[in-house]
Parts: C-alpha cells; structure tokens; sequence
C-alpha cells in the first residue's frame, strides 16, 4: 500500500486558514455570537425620581432586569449618580438601555428611541411644586429664600425650573438664594426638612410625610413626565426593543413608580418637553406691573357705588291725601 506524503507548507496553510476563520468568529466587531451572548447594561439615572435612597435606585433597576432575563433578554443593571459619568459611559458604548429623567432625555437624548414609560399610580407623569417649611400662602413670599435644588443635566443653570415649571415667567437665581445642587431629588428635600434650605420644587410623592407646605403649584406645566427606558446602542436591535416592550407591558409592582407603559405614543410627551425646556428664558414678567390700555373707558365710567337708601319722612306718610277729589 503507498502512502502519500503530506505537504508542510500547505498543512501550514490550512492551519492558518482555520485560526483566522476562528479568530474572525471569536471578534466582537464581525461576528454576532460575542453580542448574543453578552448582556445588555441597563443603567439608571434619574436624580429626580422619588425614590428615596441609593439602595432603593438599585432596588428599581435590578427589579426591571430581572424582569427582561425573565423574558429571555439578559441585561446586567447598573446605577449613574451623576450626568457626566453617563454621558462618559455612553460615549464608550457601555450603555445599551437606560432609564432615564424626563429633563435629561428631553436636553440631551433627543436621539434615542423611547420604549416605555414608568408610572406612577397608574399614571405616567407626577405632579410638581414649590414647597417650603416657611409661613406664607405665595411664591412672591419666598424671594431671595434659599432654593434646594437638582441639575438633571448637571448644568450650572436651573432651566427646567425657569422654563418648564415657572413658564419663563421667572429668572430662579435672581428670585431665589441657590447654592449648589444636591445629587437627587431625596437630598433636596432633606435639606429643606433639615433647614439646610427653605424650599425645593419637587413631586408630590417626594415630599409626603415631611410636614411641608406647598405655595406653588405649576398646574399643567407641573405634570412632568416619569422616567423613560431608551435604547442607547445599536445592539438592541428591533427584535430586541420588541421584546422589551413586550416583557414589560404586562409588569407591575409595588413602590412609587409601579409599572411600565409601552404604547406607540409614549415618546410624545420627552418631545412635548423639549419644546418648553428651550422655552422662553428672557421674560421675566411675573413680578412686572401691568401695562395701563389707552382706553376711552374711565373708572369712573364702570365704577359701582353704592348710595344710601331714602326713606320718606315718617309725616309725610301720616298726613292724609291732598290729591283725592
């Protein structure tokens, strides 16, 4: 029987063909089985959600992964305290989903797709005011009082408050006494509790319980909308964004924020948002004397007064009749 002789060189070949096929599948930026198996970051960052401590931020997020891997998504959670080491993180492309403030989404994540919306009680937006520890019935009664404060963004500038919640009537820092930001929303409120500060705009849910008056409600512009879930990367694709609405239409849960809203339409309040956010920054007329109308109409012309009524003299209605034939 021969035997054939085989060829290093193209054994060689052949071995360097197959390392490099393998090397290509094993490459996270051709081949697909790294991302399918590797899970997606959840992150959270809404300072501004009445969720009252870092355990009970966590406590949310994890609660919403474990629902997604529950729904065969698998997604590893993970908590931001502050606005630019997201924006960092992102810029890595270390995030794939977030759960984001309605005022942060609405400054600067106008290109992410909105999948749901928290609510609360059932609803998704909650309602906001200024609330205070000081006696007096208006917000003209707390000028140059101290202002605890958050930046959802982490601007230095207020402009939510200037722009959403105070219509653009009002300039913050030139009507309040500010100093730094607090981190979120809870230690805002605290400070107002403490008397470290006066007042604090803040949602309903945030203040119970902490013997605080409300001088201010913001009406329609006060129903800020809850913390969305957006797709950030790429790697959530269509497939994927569906099934995340899909595990989390049905989901409820106890707490403040109780469960999800997955209709085509929840992305439409974050745009309504925007809009207002870039709002009128330069009136200031709330503290402004009404202009006087050139009118031909005087007060005195629509004024009422009020006259005494006259009575007859008690004589003349004893006296008898002159008139009568």
């Amino acid at each position: 029987m021969r035997t054939q002789n085989s060829n290093p060189s193209r054994s060689l070949r052949g071995l360097a063909l197959a390392g490099a096929t393998a090397l290509a599948l094993l490459s996270p930026g051709t081949g697909q089985a790294q991302d399918a198996g590797a899970p997606l970051i959840l992150a959270l960052y809404a300072p501004l959600a009445p969720l009252p401590s870092a355990d009970a931020r966590f406590a949310f997020v994890d609660k919403l992964a474990r629902q997604l891997q529950s729904a065969g998504i698998s997604a590893q959670p993970k908590v931001f305290a502050r606005a630019t080491d997201l924006d960092a993180a992102i810029k890595k492309g270390q995030v794939d989903l977030a759960v984001l403030d309605a005022f942060y989404l609405a400054e600067r994540g106008s290109s992410y797709n909105v999948l749901a919306v928290a609510t609360a009680g059932g609803e998704p937006y909650l309602r906001w005011g200024l609330h205070t520890h000081l006696p007096g019935n208006s917000i003209l009664d707390l000028n140059s009082k101290r202002l605890a404060w958050v930046s959802p963004a982490g601007t230095k500038e207020a402009t939510y408050i200037n722009n959403v919640l105070l219509y653009g009537e009002l300039r913050v820092a030139q009507f309040f006494g500010m100093g730094s930001p607090a981190p979120d929303i809870s230690a805002a409120v605290s400070d107002v509790v403490l008397r470290r500060a006066d007042c604090v705009f803040a949602p309903e849910p945030a203040v119970q319980g902490k013997s605080l008056r409300r001088v201010y409600d913001a009406g329609e512009a006060g129903r800020i909308p809850n913390p969305a879930l957006v797709q950030v990367s790429s790697k959530v694709t269509a497939d994927i964004a569906a099934g995340v609405r899909k595990a989390l239409s049905n989901f409820n849960t106890t707490g403040i924020l109780d469960g999800w809203r997955t209709s085509a339409s929840v992305g439409e309040p974050y745009r309504q948002l925007r809009v207002r956010l870039r709002g009128r920054p330069d009136r200031s007329l709330i503290l402004a004397e009404p202009s006087r109308s050139n009118t031909q109409v005087h007060s005195g012309m629509v004024a009422t007064t009020e006259t005494p009524v006259l009575l007859p003299p008690v004589r003349s209605l004893l006296a008898p009749p002159i008139d009568l034939p």
